[in-house]
């Protein structure tokens, strides 16, 4: 659990198994490095920050291109040197911490950029997947949508739209925004049941395989679609809302009984 919980030591452990995650550009873990961090030498154009230890998405911060010096969030607000610096150290300084550790790492990735056939359903920001596994067994999927509403965020506590996967076909059969059940995408009316998701084989075989490359015998696998290489997991949740039971209205322990887990 204390391995999931931080993205830095549960990225080490899927790479080793040679589970498709995204890239590192920087890990900022302490304070010397914090000094002798630059952020006009080290980031690309586009990039992800995330606090190792964070949760609910709390102290990310993104840049989808740069002007000039400053870097461009997806609103096109500009950000600084000084202001994505005084962010890194936020988050080194725990501020973004999801526990009580006085200190956290700033994870540095580069920009997923979605796959187009996901991205075609959503007006801003990126949908990502949760699969729940037991053991080495996916055993329920959702598909995690952004909205105008949640502010471009895959968060169903925010106004994000959740939709059921089928696990033996990769096909959304229902979907639901807060307690409305939806068929299309509110902002772009993009038809949501049916909608058949990439790489299905492939987001089973890795999800499937980072609960045990954690060291975790229950756990959420969120996973991502990139445009240029694919399914990629990106954090391994060891205590996993249960929300998507309400998205798909079927039951975990079921699920799990049928695996034998209560016999």
């Amino acid at each position: 659990m204390e391995r999931a919980r931080d993205k830095v030591a549960a990225k080490v452990a899927l790479v080793e198994r040679g589970i498709a995650t995204t890239g590192t550009i920087a890990v900022i873990s302490s304070y010397g490095e914090l000094g002798n961090f630059d952020p006009e030498k080290v980031l690309p154009p586009a990039w992800a920050i995330k606090p190792a230890r964070g949760s609910q998405g709390d102290g990310i911060l993104l840049a989808v291109g740069k002007k000039g010096r400053n870097w461009l969030k997806g609103s096109g607000k500009e950000m600084t040197p000084a202001d994505v610096y005084n962010h890194v150290q936020k988050v080194v300084d725990g501020q973004f911490s999801g526990d009580s550790e006085p200190q956290d790492a700033a994870l540095i990735e580069p920009l997923i950029i979605a796959d187009p056939t996901i991205a075609a359903l959503v007006d801003d920001g990126l949908p990502d997947m949760r699969v729940i596994c037991l053991k080495d067994e996916p055993i329920m999927a959702m598909m995690r949508f952004p909205t105008n509403e949640s502010d471009g965020k895959a968060n169903l506590h925010q106004g994000g739209i959740g939709a059921g996967v089928a696990l033996d076909t990769g096909i959304l059969f229902r979907a639901k925004q807060g307690t409305k059940v939806l068929t299309h995408h509110p902002d772009t009316g993009a038809n949501l049941i049916g909608f058949q998701v990439p790489h299905w084989d492939k987001v089973l075989d890795i999800a499937g395989r980072s609960g045990p490359a954690i060291g975790l015998g229950y756990c959420g696998v969120d996973i991502v679609h990139d445009k240029n290489h694919g399914p990629m997991v990106i954090e391994v949740n060891a205590h996993p809302g249960i929300e998507i039971q309400n998205t798909t209205l079927q039951g975990l322990r079921g699920a799990m009984a049928l695996l034998g887990e209560f016999d």
